[in-house]
């Protein structure tokens, strides 16, 4: 069993780092964790324990180079921690584990060895990397299970919150996969069918269109949505984050498209190995059975229909809009944010060391 740091994952195997931990999707996986590895506002190192050739886990950690939280998201101060928990959190004062980006982590520990005893002895080793550089450990975006270990390998030390949920839709690649939904989803798209074919919404390509074809219009609809929730964000920005996933050969980025007569909306989406995720929903207009025609197809029946051609069984919706995601057969998993406060962070960096 041979434990050790690394800055990168380049000379890992590709294939065995993705077997680790799929649950958090693209956002955790190897292509996309090598593109964080060139984002100068973190410094990344990788925990790697093998046995032989066998990856066993792969944890990523992340120290902010910034003054300030590069994403607010991963400032342990918002996650809701309970009795004032990581109030004092600033970037330099946090070791991030698991993730800095893409709002999920996946923990990368094969789950045959998720036991209590294995975890904490990677943990201890995190551990002495923090407080190495006076830092706590923080546990971002992490779901269940992943939850569930780290609190039994710590003896419920971390503190959590409930952070994002996020929904799915599986099943797609089955033939029958519609018949098998409750009556109320196969009645809420039928009605959509009708509502869309009633607009009427003149659907974009089947397979969607490259980011790059539709970047002009389609950036300035997503930053017109982010406005509108309260959540403002540029076009330009917004154009970055697509272009940057473009460059990852390892997904595909592409865009459903939807015009009625008086409208004009998009999704986009990202294709990962055999599961592909709906990420944004861009559409001006106010509410009305047009809007809700052109939004159910772009966002939905598009996308299924795609998924279901392709053979893809599991798609992403994100964590917004829950009750109109779950009216189309979506369910919700939840994320957690941890922290280990600096106490107990050190208690648990000694372990094992001479007193």
């Amino acid at each position: 069993m041979a434990i050790g740091f690394t800055s990168t994952i380049a000379d890992l195997d590709q294939k065995q780092f993705d077997s680790l931990d799929r649950a958090a999707g693209f956002a955790s996986s190897y292509a996309r964790l090598r593109q964080k590895e060139q984002d100068p506002r973190w410094i990344g190192r990788y925990l790697v324990w093998t046995e032989g050739s066998l990856l066993r886990a792969v944890v990523p950690v992340y120290r902010s180079r910034m003054n300030s939280w590069p994403d607010a998201a991963y400032d342990p101060r918002a996650w809701g921690l309970p009795d004032g928990v990581g109030q004092e959190c600033a970037p330099k004062a946090a070791l991030l584990v698991g993730g800095c980006g893409d709002r999920r982590t996946g923990l990368h520990v094969d789950p045959e060895a998720r036991t209590p005893d294995v975890l904490r002895r990677l943990l201890v080793e995190l551990a002495r990397l923090a407080v190495d550089d006076d830092r706590c450990l923080a546990f971002p975006y992490l779901h269940s299970d992943a939850r569930n270990a780290l609190a039994a390998a710590t003896d419920d030390r971390i503190v959590w919150a409930d952070m994002a949920s996020e929904a799915h839709v599986f099943g797609l690649s089955e033939p029958d996969w519609e018949s098998k939904l409750p009556s109320k989803v196969r009645h809420t798209l039928r009605q959509d069918r009708r509502r869309i074919a009633t607009a009427p919404v003149a659907e974009g390509a089947p397979d969607g269109v490259p980011w790059d074809e539709v970047r002009a219009w389609a950036a300035e609809l997503i930053s017109e949505q982010h406005a509108v929730k309260g959540d403002p964000e540029m076009p330009e920005f917004v154009n970055f984050r697509y272009s940057d996933l473009q460059e990852n050969t390892d997904l595909e980025v592409f865009v459903f498209t939807g015009r009625s007569p008086n409208l004009r909306g998009l999704a986009t989406v990202v294709v990962w190995e055999d599961e592909m995720e709906v990420c944004e929903v861009g559409l001006h207009g106010e509410n009305s059975d047009e809007r809700l025609a052109v939004y159910v197809s772009v966002g939905f029946h598009q996308p299924f229909r795609y998924a279901q051609a392709r053979g893809i069984n599991h798609i992403r919706y994100g964590s917004t809009s829950e009750s109109t995601k779950v009216a189309r057969g979506a369910v919700f998993t939840r994320c957690h944010g941890g922290l280990l406060d600096l106490t107990e962070t050190k208690r648990l960096a000694g372990e094992g060391r001479p007193g």
